[in-house]
């Protein structure tokens, strides 16, 4: 089928940015493998070419550092934590309880599917430290986790299902430190903490 030269030159260019895509992807994937498996100290961008099944120079290409290839896998991994599937609870969402409760349900069913994800987000944030950038991204993260749990828990308060005397913002950033917690523990020793537990402990903090 004859097609205009205008067409074709327009086919051709997103053919190429379609395989361009994957292969950015393809090397972010798997830098960011390698960093849950050996940490950023053994991350080498030659041992990603390599993973990725192509030549240093077309990392290069995509990547011009490895820290450009870093920022990559940041963004990769807030793009998993903001994507990532709501599990089957059994309940909706209709009260600000059952929206804490979704909320946890749904940060232990990642946990439980791609431990990676937590191991890497260690290493960022140990990184974080001397990278601002990254440092800005997780903050990012942070900050919209806080404000919903922060709007859930106002809506409770008024609607008197929680505690009248919570100071939400606070019990917000609460409710963060103890979820983190548990689930960095989780990787250093799994199962060692019965998450229905912490759940409860949850509901008490809330309830009245």
């Amino acid at each position: 089928m004859y097609e205009p030269d205008s067409e074709q030159d327009e086919n051709r260019g997103r053919t190429r940015t379609t395989k361009g895509d994957e292969r950015r992807r393809a090397l972010v994937q798997a830098a960011y493998h390698l960093i849950a498996e050996k940490g950023f100290e053994q991350l080498r961008t030659r041992d990603v070419a390599a993973r990725a099944g192509v030549n240093i120079a077309t990392l290069h290409y995509y990547f011009a550092s490895k820290e450009d290839l870093i920022r990559g896998v940041v963004d990769y991994l807030l793009h998993q934590f903001r994507t990532a599937p709501t599990p089957s609870t059994g309940m909706d969402d209709s009260t600000p309880l059952s929206q804490v409760r979704t909320m946890f349900l749904m940060t232990h069913a990642r946990f439980q599917a791609a431990p990676e994800m937590f191991t890497v987000m260690s290493e960022l944030v140990l990184r974080s430290s001397r990278d601002a950038s990254m440092r800005l991204a997780l903050q990012w993260l942070d900050n919209q986790w806080h404000a919903y749990l922060t709007s859930v828990i106002t809506d409770g308060v008024q609607q008197g299902m929680f505690r009248a005397d919570l100071d939400p913002a606070r019990t917000a950033t609460t409710l963060i430190m103890l979820i983190k917690g548990f689930f960095y523990h989780q990787i250093t020793s799994p199962g060692a903490i019965d998450s229905e537990y912490i759940l409860n402990n949850i509901e008490h903090l809330l309830l009245p």
